[in-house]
């Protein structure tokens, strides 16, 4: 009994995980609680344990993979062909299409620029021939040459619109030669007409 408890208390167990020694544990026998009969007769001798058998862990097998039969590549579908073809032909003509807008809408930006300094431009360029064509100075001048005279409160005024409008002034057309030449102009131009 003694050299089993020598032999005991020498006896460590290793607990290992792998390849590495944690903490060493003194065996113990798994303490068992006495049986019916022994608590009544009083006997609480202990049975000696049978030796433990290692475990015999059953070896894993690999796992079986089904037979594949693998297909010989065949020819290229035909109608694959085209698809692809034609995916990448839209394609294109999307970045094509794309490209065309971005253009076009920058030009629409210059040409709202342009259009603005223009209209700004038109508007300067209406005040100031408002300006050259001053109705009141007109009619001053030709009142006080005597050549416009304004109508009197007994008279009767008639204006033939028929005509396209224009106007011509003639510098001195009463006097000479020249205002000889200038009615027979007027006098063939009658006559052609």
């Amino acid at each position: 009994m003694a050299a089993q408890r020598r032999r005991r208390k020498n006896d460590r167990r290793y607990r290992t995980y792998g390849s590495v020694a944690y903490q060493p544990e003194v065996e113990q026998e798994p303490v068992q609680t006495p049986s019916r009969r022994e608590r009544i007769h009083g006997n609480t001798a202990r049975r000696p344990e049978p030796a433990r058998r290692p475990r015999i862990t059953p070896r894993k097998r690999p796992a079986a993979r089904p037979e594949v039969q693998v297909r010989t590549q065949s020819a290229v579908a035909p109608f694959a062909v085209v698809g692809i073809f034609s995916v990448l032909v839209c394609t294109l003509l999307l970045v094509m299409s794309m490209a065309q807008l971005a253009v076009a809408n920058r030009e629409i930006v210059d040409l709202r620029e342009n259009l603005a300094d223009l209209q700004d431009e038109g508007q300067t360029l209406q005040a100031k021939y408002e300006l050259v064509f001053d109705l009141e100075a007109i009619e001053k001048m030709f009142l006080s040459n005597g050549t416009m005279v304004r109508a009197g409160a007994g008279q009767t005024v008639y204006l033939d619109l028929s005509a396209p409008d224009s106007v011509i002034y003639y510098d001195g057309a009463g006097e000479g030669l020249s205002a000889m030449l200038q009615r027979a102009e007027q006098y063939f131009a009658g006559l052609l007409s």
